[in-house]
Order: structure tokens, then C-alpha cells, then sequence
């Protein structure tokens, strides 16, 4: 059977994702045992291939003796986090994201400054939980839906701004911000949004694609936000099977029935060894007609 197979650019590890990941193997060799309590990077390959190099996963930061290494993760870690960490006399090593830095730094100068800040994201995410450890005592909102929006107040005659989440779906996002537009028309951003590039492209990329294969795999961890927003992308866009993979191991015959054509594309946070091995992978089993392909309409 022969299928064409479009790899979609960009894939791979965003600039982010490869520093903490170039962190975590850095460390590893220096300090043989680090320790974490939210995954360096979503991406259960990865994260399990530290584990198995001398990272150790706890569930609190209690659980790490004193003297030790921690290193926290791309999206983000409290201040709180840090001093108890400083406290305990660990050596800190920190993946923070420098977007998402830059993101915690522009919420604590609005905060400072006297403005109001409304959070759109999951509240539960890794990046929501670290920024709102910088609000100190300041009444921040988080809000992921309409409805959400709804039951917030007016902010009549109160400075108020915005952030986003990183990793979310541009066009969802679009749609919360508008709404928060309408509610709250003097709202304002720090910057263009927040979600970063890496992100949009990804996405930009799969919706331009999905409605013309008979099939888009998406590779990503099933707790990695990025993965979850290209499927939704994809299905938005008119895919017509969606599959969501951590590896071509997870893979079943079944899945190329009837496909002709396909669509790869890869959260931010996935090796891009891992959709190698799944191209030759589906390789060995079929005649594939293997096509890169970009959004070179993305002025982004």
C-alpha cells in the first residue's frame, strides 16, 4: 500500500523546551542524582529516559534531603517554591522557559503597579500554578471559558490586564480575549498575547494541512497541553482521524486502514528522534512517499 506522508514544519523541541532538556542532561552528569517535582518537560520519553539516567520524581519538595539538587521545569516555579528550596540548602537548577519568564515578570510589574490581572488558562496547568505564585497577595482571576468571564466583575474604573497561557489554541484564545473585550473594554496585554510562536506555528501548520489527509498523527504526551491543542486543531480544521501518540509503539495496524494519505506533526516538547523512529517505523511496513511541509504563508 502506498501512502503520502507530510511532515509538518516546524517539529521538534521549541527553544524552551531544548534548553531545559540540554539542562536536565547537563545536570545529570554533574550531580548524578536531581531531583523534580513537575516533569522538566512534558514528554513521557524523555522524562522516563531521565529517570532511568539518576532523576528522581517526588511528590513534594519535603521529600528531597537537605543538601540535594532539584531542578523545576520549563513552565515555570513559584517564588515560594524557590525560597523553600534556598531553605532547605538544595541546589536550585532552574528550566523556567525564558518566555515564560518574561510572562511572570511583565504579571508582577502589572501587579505592582496597581492593575488587576485576569489569567486565561487551565488553572491546573504547570504555567498557571507557577505565575499565579507571584501574586502575592493581589486578587488575580484565571479564566478559561465564557463562562468564567461572565462571573467576573465589571472593573469600573480599575486598571486591568491580561495574560495567556502559552501553549494554548490561538484561535480559542482569540475567541476568550475578544469576549474579555467586550466585558471589560479598557483591558489591556503586556504583550501580543503571550502565546509563543513555537506554539502558533505548530498550529498554523496542522490546520493548513488536516482537512486534506486521511490522516493526522499528532506525537506528545497525553499530559502535554501542546499535543492536546494541535489534535483539537486538527480536528477544527477538518481532519478526518486524529491520533495522539507518545511513540510509534502505540501504534495498530488497523489505524492505516483505508489511508492514503497522512499529516506528522510533534508537540513542543517531543524529540524529534521519536517522529524519526515512527517515520521508519511506518516505512517498514509501507510504501511511503515521505513530503516536508511548512506554513510559508505564516508571517510569524
Amino acid at each position: 500500500m502506498s501512502i503520502t506522508c507530510y511532515l509538518l514544519s516546524p517539529r521538534g523541541f521549541c527553544s524552551g523546551v531544548t534548553r531545559a532538556a540540554n539542562m536536565a542532561e547537563q545536570v545529570l552528569r554533574l550531580y548524578k542524582t536531581v531531583y523534580s517535582i513537575e516533569d522538566v518537560i512534558h514528554n513521557k520519553v524523555f522524562v522516563d529516559s531521565l529517570c532511568s539516567q539518576g532523576f528522581v520524581k517526588v511528590e513534594s519538595i519535603d521529600d528531597i534531603p537537605d543538601g540535594s539538587a532539584i531542578m523545576f521545569s520549563a513552565h515555570g516555579v513559584s517564588p515560594r517554591m524557590l525560597n523553600i528550596a534556598e531553605d532547605k540548602g538544595l541546589t536550585i537548577i532552574d528550566g523556567t522557559c525564558p518566555i515564560v519568564k518574561s510572562i511572570q515578570q511583565g504579571f508582577v510589574k502589572a501587579i505592582e503597579s496597581g492593575s488587576k490581572a485576569i489569567i486565561i488558562g487551565n488553572r491546573s496547568h504547570a504555567e498557571i500554578i507557577a505565575l499565579l505564585g507571584y501574586a502575592r497577595d493581589s486578587e488575580v482571576y484565571v479564566v478559561y471559558n465564557e463562562m468564567d468571564i461572565d462571573m467576573l466583575p465589571s472593573f469600573d474604573n480599575l486598571e486591568v490586564t491580561y495574560f495567556t497561557q502559552t501553549t494554548l489554541d490561538c484561535d480559542y484564545a482569540k475567541k476568550i480575549i475578544d469576549k474579555l473585550k467586550e466585558k471589560i473594554p479598557h483591558i489591556k496585554s503586556t504583550s501580543q498575547d503571550n502565546i509563543c510562536t513555537a506554539t502558533k506555528m505548530r498550529q498554523d501548520a496542522v490546520k493548513k494541512m488536516a482537512g486534506d489527509v486521511d490522516l493526522v498523527i499528532i506525537v506528545g504526551s497525553s499530559y502535554s497541553s501542546n499535543a492536546k491543542r494541535l489534535c483539537e486543531v486538527a480536528e477544527s480544521a477538518g481532519a478526518k482521524k486524529v491520533i495522539r501518540i507518545d511513540s510509534k509503539n502505540e501504534l495498530n495496524d488497523s489505524d492505516f486502514n483505508g489511508i492514503t494519505s497522512l499529516a506528522i506533526s510533534s508537540a513542543a516538547s517531543t524529540p524529534e528522534s521519536i517522529v524519526q523512529d515512527l517515520v521508519a517505523f511506518i516505512e517498514s511496513k509501507y510504501d511511503l512517499d515521505i513530503k516536508d511541509f511548512a506554513d510559508t504563508k505564516n508571517d510569524n
